[in-house]
């Protein structure tokens, strides 16, 4: 009796062939746009971070109509959101594996609170800032996604991208410390701009800073 109530209970979740089924529809490019919204809906009424995981596939493939592409992504995230919290645990695996991570973003921002949204991308970029990733440019739109407000609780993880190899990841990582901070990422901008000499956009972004701030540089040459 306990496996039929299993079975047949409404809350009960999705097999994994209905996983499998749904993800095949929501990444078929040239497929039926009926048919992959269908799916995209499906998965969002299952409330499982398993269906959460196989909806966000929906970011990772792109239709050859681009404003049917923009329209669909806009819709995962709304239906991202309407799984609530179900949906936080894959987007946050998401953001840290995946390239395209624009639109998990947006859908995290609106499930979470301001304080558990910096909190959990804060966590994500320490973790990021460690490691080798082979797409540096989600680290540049995870910096640019943090709110000024956020500025003291992130401080010091943005602080570690200034070191990043990549030029956008570095100019992202100055640009918001300089747009926030006061005399210590004066200090630290200076000593990027020293450091960094066979890299003249970062270089370049740095002085731009500088004039807008209208910073001093005394005690440096």
């Amino acid at each position: 009796m306990d496996f039929l109530r299993r079975l047949f209970a409404p809350e009960a979740g999705p097999s994994e062939r209905q996983i499998r089924r749904a993800i095949k529809q929501v990444t078929q490019t040239h497929g039926e746009a009926a048919t992959r919204v269908a799916a995209m809906e499906r998965l969002a009424e299952w409330r499982t971070p398993e269906a959460a995981s196989a909806l966000l596939r929906r970011f990772t493939v792109q239709v050859p109509q681009a404003s049917m592409d923009l329209d669909e992504k806009q819709y995962t995230v709304r239906l991202l959101v309407h799984m609530g919290r179900s949906a936080v645990g894959p987007i946050l695996r998401y953001l840290e594996t995946q390239p395209e991570v624009t639109w998990p973003i947006r859908a995290l921002r609106e499930i979470l609170s301001f304080e558990e949204y910096h909190a959990a991308l804060k966590d994500l970029l320490d973790r990021l800032a460690s490691r080798y990733t082979r797409w540096p440019e989600a680290k540049t739109v995870l910096i640019q996604h943090l709110a000024d407000e956020a500025f003291s609780l992130v401080e010091a993880t943005v602080l570690k991208y200034l070191e990043d190899e990549d030029d956008d990841v570095c100019i992202a990582a100055a640009d918001y410390l300089a747009k926030n901070g006061g005399e210590e990422v004066r200090e630290k901008l200076i000593e990027m701009f020293l450091s960094a000499e066979a890299r003249p956009r970062v270089r370049g972004r740095i002085l731009d800073q500088f004039c807008e701030k209208e910073w001093p540089v005394k005690g440096y040459r």
